[in-house]
Order: structure tokens, then C-alpha cells, then sequence
């Protein structure tokens, strides 16, 4: 595997340089191979919304593993990745895979086979073959933290102080199946949701929006769309240069309101019944009732406060209250006083619908050399050129509107001729006010004659 190309000694020339220092296959018999000469890539991906993270080998096999090592899906695999840039110290990624899969098996030429041996953490294989069940009591995030042992998880950092504490009833579910039904009920006292996810970074993770808000003042990276390299190669301008310069961008604004406003992302209404009391209530909430400044990755709004057209029938978009209804069931007297799962979801999925509603407000798909300091979860800021002017003393050449704070959703990190990263950033607010409408010359076509 071509994974030194760029490396002046032990030393890393640019941000895409990486060293396999370890990739050792165990079988089953508890022998370990060295694999990393039959690496043609290695593709591992973590996601703000996946409880594990997951890896594709590439393997092109001219030695016949297959049938030597009797390769049946059981094994694992000891990864080491490190990089040593020009004046840092050595960064490292360790993680130890299962495979799970061995796919994509083909004789495309005489004397070899390739094929991609997939691969996942241990808590996920573990998943795979436990239930829960039984009477569970405390706030949600601390049930997920008893979850999280009996997984096996050792490295992990989890939020317990999500808003009331709950009495439930987990009916025989996989882990990961519980954790997912325990999270749609998780919320801070100020609605914000919560995400369980895993990084390559080596920790499994339970965190709120406002965990990842809380680092927007002090973004782990910043990054910059830049055509041009302006560095020499091998020069310690040349590493730090390639390190924050964003390769290759593509943008899915989500800029609907359409959608979004159906969705309870500006206004919504809880209606809840007390089946054991026969109460009724309802309760409607605004964007900025359910969404603090401290939420927000950048200053401003994902919408307008001054739009003079009439598509929300002569009213502000946060007074569309009865686009979005919530129905509710609770039962106060299921548990002998003690407040049951649906009690949380009662006070704060609204609020935390306004926050999933608009946290994609503005979403891009960056291509990066390789970063060993981001993870998703992480705030990154992002400075973007305009398409037109050049800067002048009155005017900046950058794009206000799309630069600014973004949080890392999920990240693929892709290990061949050199280390990129795909990474998926979105944002729930703008660095500058959408009600700062900049006026556009019209230019007039002069008349030709054929």
C-alpha cells in the first residue's frame, strides 16, 4: 500500500502523509498475520448518528489468505495510523475492528483475487448477540451510560444530566435498539437534543447539541476554500497550508423553508391527554422560545425576521404554530408517582424538533487532506471567497453567508495513495443576518446586431 509517497524521512511533507505502523490480523486459531502489503485502501467512517464506526479493507490478495488463514468472519484486526508532522509530535489513530463481512470477491486477473473485508467495533458485534429487558430507572442518559457496560464500552464519554428522571420498561431490545428508543425521549432542560455515536478517535459518545455548542467560540480547525497552493512542497508553510486548505466542495443548502416550517422547525404545538386523569393541555412554542443564542453555532437566525411576502398567511414564521402537532399520551399514575418515558418527550420534543428541523440549515460536503485533531462532533470554521469581487478596503472577499461555525456530522477517513478526509458539515445559523439584503446592480445586455 502506497503510504509513505509523501514523508521526508519520518517526517510528514503535507497533511495527506500517514504510515501504517500496524495492521495485524488475528484468525481464529489466535495466530496474527501482518496484512498491511495486501492493503489497497482502507475506508473508515464515523457519523454523528451511528453508534459504532466502520471500516472497508481493500484487499488485493496474490498470496491466497483466503484459503491460508480459512478467513469466516470472525476475525479481527489491530489498525495503527500514525503521521508525524514537520514540527508536531507523532498523532496516532489505534483501533482494533471485527470483521463482519468479507464482500465484493473477484479474480479480475490471473494469479490474484480482490476482495473487502468489512469490519466493526467490538460493542457493535457485542450488540449483535445481547438483549435487554426490565424495569430501568433514572434519567435517560444514565440508563444509556448501564447500557454502555453492558457492551463492554471502556473508553467512553457519556452525558448523564438529560432533563427528569424516568421510570421504564425496556421489552427485550438489542442494545443499540434501546439506546436509539431511550434518545428520541433525551433532551436538555432547553430542548436540545442528544446524538450516541462513536469516533475513530477511540471514544464512544452521548452528547447534546449544546455539548457540541458550547466549543463555537474555540473551533478545533479552520479551514479555507482556496484554489491555489501557495507553499513550496516540504516546507513547514507548505504542511500547515495543506492542512486547512479545503480540496473540493459541494453544497446541499437546505434553504426550504417548505419543509422545514412543516417539520415544527420555526413553531409547533404540544397537545397532550393524562390518560390516567382525563387531562387535556396544549402548549405552542416559537423557534427562539426553543433555541438560545448559546445554542447557535453562528450569531443570526436560519430565516428572515422581515419577509414581506404571504406565504404564512399574513404571519411571522415563528407564529406557524399550527403547521406541527404533537399528540401525547402520558399517564401520571403509572409508576406510583415516579414520571414514565413519555414525560420528557411531553416537555421537550418540540423544542428538540425545532433543533433537528434546522440544525442542516446549511450543509456541505468538504474533501480535506487528513486531520488527526477533528472528530465528528467537533466544530470546525470554514472561511469560503466570493465568486465575484476581489477585496478591497470597503468590501471583504469573503462569502459571509456561507463561511462561519460548523459542526462535523460524519467524517470518512480514506486511507490510499495518500489520506483524505470526506467530511459532511452543517450549520443551524449564519455568521451574517439573512435580513441583510445586499442590492444586485442589473446589468443591461447591449443589442447586437446578426
Amino acid at each position: 500500500m502506497k503510504n509513505t509517497t509523501r514523508l521526508q524521512g519520518n517526517d510528514s511533507v503535507s497533511a495527506s502523509s500517514y504510515n501504517i505502523r500496524k495492521c495485524d490480523l488475528t484468525v481464529s486459531n489466535g495466530s496474527t498475520i501482518n496484512i498491511s502489503a495486501l492493503l489497497t485502501k482502507i475506508i473508515i467512517t464515523e457519523n454523528l448518528y451511528s453508534a459504532s464506526i466502520d471500516a472497508d479493507f481493500e484487499i488485493l490478495d496474490g498470496v491466497n489468505l483466503l484459503e491460508s488463514v480459512k478467513l469466516n468472519g470472525d476475525e479481527k484486526i489491530d489498525l495503527v495510523i500514525s503521521r508525524k508532522g514537520i514540527d508536531d509530535d507523532n498523532e496516532t489513530h489505534k483501533h482494533t475492528f471485527y470483521i463482519s463481512e468479507i464482500i465484493d470477491y473477484a479474480r479480475q486477473r490471473p494469479g490474484s483475487a480482490s476482495y473487502t473485508i468489512r469490519a466493526v467495533s467490538l460493542h457493535a458485534y457485542i450488540n449483535n448477540i445481547k438483549t435487554i429487558s426490565g424495569c430501568k430507572k433514572g434519567t435517560i442518559g444514565t440508563i444509556i451510560n448501564n447500557i454502555c457496560d453492558e457492551l463492554s464500552i471502556k473508553e467512553k464519554d457519556i452525558n448523564t444530566s438529560t432533563d427528569q428522571e424516568i421510570k421504564c420498561i425496556i421489552p427485550r431490545l438489542r442494545p443499540f435498539a434501546a439506546i436509539k428508543w431511550l434518545n428520541s425521549g433525551a433532551f436538555t432542560s432547553a430542548g436540545a437534543p442528544f446524538y450516541f455515536f462513536e469516533t475513530l478517535k477511540g471514544k464512544v459518545q452521548y452528547k447534546s447539541y449544546e455539548d457540541f455548542a458550547k466549543e463555537k467560540d474555540n473551533p478545533v480547525a479552520e479551514f479555507e476554500h482556496s484554489p491555489f497552493v501557495k507553499q513550496l512542497m516540504g516546507s513547514a508553510e507548505y504542511f500547515k497550508e495543506s492542512e486547512k486548505r479545503i480540496k473540493k466542495i459541494s453544497s446541499d443548502l437546505n434553504l426550504t423553508k417548505y419543509i422545514s416550517a412543516s417539520e415544527g422547525g420555526f413553531a409547533s404545538t404540544t397537545r397532550n391527554i393524562d390518560i390516567a386523569t382525563k387531562k387535556y393541555d396544549d402548549k405552542g412554542i416559537k423557534y427562539d422560545y426553543g433555541i438560545s443564542k448559546d445554542s447557535k453555532l453562528n450569531p443570526n437566525n436560519p430565516f428572515a425576521t422581515r419577509n414581506n411576502n404571504d406565504q404564512y398567511g399574513g404571519r411571522k414564521i415563528t407564529e406557524t404554530s399550527t403547521g406541527k402537532n404533537y399528540f401525547i399520551s402520558v399517564n401520571t399514575k403509572s409508576h406510583d408517582g415516579s414520571q414514565s418515558f413519555h414525560d420528557p418527550v411531553n416537555t421537550g420534543v418540540a423544542k428538540g424538533q425545532s433543533f433537528r428541523a434546522t440544525e442542516d440549515s446549511i450543509l456541505h460536503d468538504i474533501t480535506i487532506n487528513g486531520n488527526f485533531k477533528i472528530q465528528c462532533g467537533s466544530i470546525i470554521k470554514i472561511i469560503i471567497g466570493k465568486t465575484n469581487a476581489e477585496q478591497t478596503a470597503e468590501v471583504s472577499s469573503i462569502d459571509q453567508f456561507q463561511s462561519g461555525n460548523y459542526l462535523i456530522s460524519s467524517i470518512s477517513h480514506i486511507f490510499s495513495d495518500e489520506y483524505t478526509q470526506q467530511v459532511e458539515i452543517k450549520s443551524n445559523s449564519f455568521k451574517e443576518s439573512l435580513d441583510k439584503i445586499i442590492e444586485v446592480e442589473e446589468t443591461k445586455a447591449k443589442e447586437e446586431v446578426v
